[in-house]
């Protein structure tokens, strides 16, 4: 669960592109937005150490070491980092994965954390909901909306103004509430061994939902659909990320698929054919530079290869979950909500279909149907990355051209 996959995804930020959103690249390793400072639009910074002691008109996304936010930010905070400390003010989200995360701060929207160790320190103000993963994981701020808890070692204090949900992970796992507790909703404590609310603790409504140890292979153990959530909330922060680097080339590729699914579905097969055809070429030349041929000849192929194919098995969930999720959604333009309708429909039917494949009877049928299943999220999705990346590049040319054209009538 503390395994951290932070290296393979700051490899993939050394594709940063500008499109549309004015994004700040800091040279040294300390980027730093000053006390008295203002920053009109978003800032996406990479570096040892990152501080906003300023004002952030715009998002803040961040892959570092460490992250101090004692300022302001307008919008958002996404990042990712072994060390988090916010403070300040925060008038959008916060999706943070990490290792220590402390909050000590006013956010207007949702928090959601992911780590080792996860605080919300005593004077701390959520003003909608509160998603908490960790190992050890204190709430002691005030939350408006609901809030929901993963943990081995969890410590409640403060103010909850809507429902509270406990998972406890595991049969040694405690929680423990503070007095002057106040939670005006409902405590559901969910885990393997009893737990009584102390009378000090101001609680509404209280149930235990009992959870026995897995048993058998059929089973998910509780970790690994922990693990697998953490993954896909990773993985849906990482596919926000890239939404504000590549919002239009992001919202293309799902259009792609809603206007047409066959024709997508298409490209992707005459992708996995060329894909074969690749391994071919890729085996002959192998042969060649065993004989006549340079080695840099077959290094340059095998890393675009290599490059192309990481890119379609990493990120062709996202243009299917976005067309799904509008499905889901409804007509709503938030792309972050139609992305996590559909990332959590996909991933919840490709787990279903992997627990009934266990079954001994019907397993194998669930199994094709999982394979079937992931077969076509590749297909359409690799489809849709294609067909987004020759659209753009025939507008690139066709600017090219057009520009040409002026500069010659020009002369």
């Amino acid at each position: 669960m503390k395994k951290r996959h932070i290296g393979m995804i700051a490899a993939w930020l050394l594709i940063f592109i500008m499109t549309g959103a004015v994004i700040v690249l800091a040279d040294e390793n300390n980027p730093t937005v000053s006390a008295g400072e203002i920053l009109d639009h978003d800032f996406i910074v990479e570096g040892y150490s990152v501080t906003n002691d300023g004002t952030i008109r715009g998002d803040l996304l961040s892959f570092s070491q460490r992250l101090t936010v004692r300022g302001y930010v307008e919008g958002d905070i996404i990042a990712f980092a072994p060390d988090i400390f916010i403070g300040g003010e925060v008038g959008g989200s916060l999706r943070l994965a990490g290792s220590s995360i402390i909050v000590a701060s006013r956010v207007a929207r949702n928090v959601m954390l992911i780590g080792s160790g996860l605080v919300l320190d005593k004077g701390s103000v959520v003003l909608k909901n509160a998603y908490l993963m960790g190992d050890t994981v204190k709430s002691l701020g005030t939350v408006e909306g609901t809030i929901t808890i993963y943990g081995t070692d969890v410590t409640l204090g403060g103010v909850y103004n809507g429902d509270v949900t406990v998972h406890m992970l595991g049969e040694r796992a405690s929680l423990n509430i503070l007095q002057d507790t106040v939670i005006n909703g409902k405590l559901t404590y969910i885990g393997a061994n009893a737990f009584t609310p102390p009378s000090y603790a101001r609680v509404k409504d209280y149930e235990y939902i009992k959870v026995s140890p897995s048993e058998g292979s059929s089973r998910m153990d509780v970790m690994a659909v922990v693990k697998r959530l953490a993954t896909l909330t990773v993985y849906y922060l990482f596919a926000l990320l890239l939404f504000r680097l590549f919002p239009r080339f992001f919202v293309r590729s799902g259009d792609f698929i809603a206007k047409s699914p066959l024709a997508t579905a298409g490209v992707g097969m005459a992708t996995l054919g060329t894909f074969v055809g690749g391994l071919l070429i890729l085996l002959i030349l192998i042969l060649l530079v065993m004989t006549i041929l340079d080695k840099s000849i077959l290094g340059f192929t095998g890393l675009v290869f290599l490059f192309f194919g990481l890119m379609t098995i990493l990120f062709a969930d996202l243009p299917v979950s976005l067309w799904l999720g509008g499905k889901i959604a409804g007509k709503t333009d938030s792309v972050p909500a139609r992305l996590a309708a559909g990332l959590v429909t996909i991933q919840a039917a490709k787990l279903i279909l992997k627990l009934l494949g266990g079954l001994p009877s019907v397993g194998p049928v669930f199994s094709a149907l999982g394979f079937m299943v992931n077969a076509a999220v590749w297909l359409l999705g690799t489809g849709a990355i294609v067909k987004t990346l020759f659209s753009m590049l025939k507008a690139a040319n066709r600017q090219a051209d057009a520009e040409a054209e002026d500069f010659s009538l020009s002369d």
